[in-house]
């Protein structure tokens, strides 16, 4: 049986062309859909991250801040002994022995000097030595000795503003009835398509920044009550 292949059509190499081209359009436009969600995921999840690194940060920062000057015997002098905008030290009889000589009663918090970040207790930031933003760190000695110990990483700067019972601002490490605390944390990696030109205005008046760079931040200021200052 012989059979005729005049009447059978098939496809002509425009149409072939023609179908390539609209498949490359749809896979492209998929790509870029996936790749813009990818991003914006990578985003939130680094925003996520230091969210949660600046709430840690603030939480151990109340947490020993409203312990300074713990002392249930009234002989320890424990109290707010060294105020600075960028650090501060503080003491607590938290044993209740009535001195502050045992260990981890005398607490240190700001950027560890050294660290490239605010070498002089100023609250003023340094140049940064290694281009990254410092852990925060805390130092809990006995007596002068003692190294410091990272617990909050991705810090840019920090503020602490000291008030009186009165709410004045005071200079006077023994009259600090509460302290606002500010912390600038920095996200871990750069994002290419953000550019940072944000100011942060302290509650006492310091700029940081304009950064202009690719990484994102966020501020986050909590004022504290020293519970057991002025008792």
């Amino acid at each position: 049986m012989t059979v005729s292949i005049k009447n059978q059509s098939g496809f002509t190499l425009i149409e072939v062309l023609i179908t390539m081209a609209v498949f490359s359009i749809i896979i492209a436009a998929v790509f870029s859909a996936h790749t813009s969600q990818q991003n914006t995921y990578q985003v939130q999840d680094q925003v996520t991250e230091m969210q949660q690194n600046l709430r840690s940060a603030m939480h151990v920062l109340t947490a020993e801040i409203r312990m300074a000057g713990y002392d249930p015997t009234g002989t320890a002098n424990a109290g707010i002994t060294a105020i600075f905008p960028g650090r501060m030290s503080l003491a607590k009889d938290i044993n209740e022995n009535g001195v502050t000589t045992d260990p981890n009663e005398i607490i240190d918090i700001g950027f560890s000097p050294g660290s490239g970040s605010d070498d002089n207790g100023d609250g003023i930031p340094d140049t940064i030595i290694d281009g990254v933003p410092e852990a925060l760190d805390i130092r809990r000695r006995t007596g002068g000795a003692g190294t410091y110990q990272p617990f909050a990483e991705n810090m840019q700067a920090v503020e602490f503003l000291y008030f009186d019972s009165d709410g004045i601002v005071t200079a006077v490490p023994a009259d600090v009835a509460s302290v606002q605390v500010t912390l600038l944390a920095r996200a871990r990696r750069p994002d290419p398509d953000f550019t940072n030109t944000t100011v942060y205005v302290t509650p006492s008046g310091q700029r940081w920044g304009p950064y202009n760079d690719n990484y994102r931040r966020r501020m986050l200021t909590t004022a504290v009550r020293c519970r057991n200052m002025g008792l």
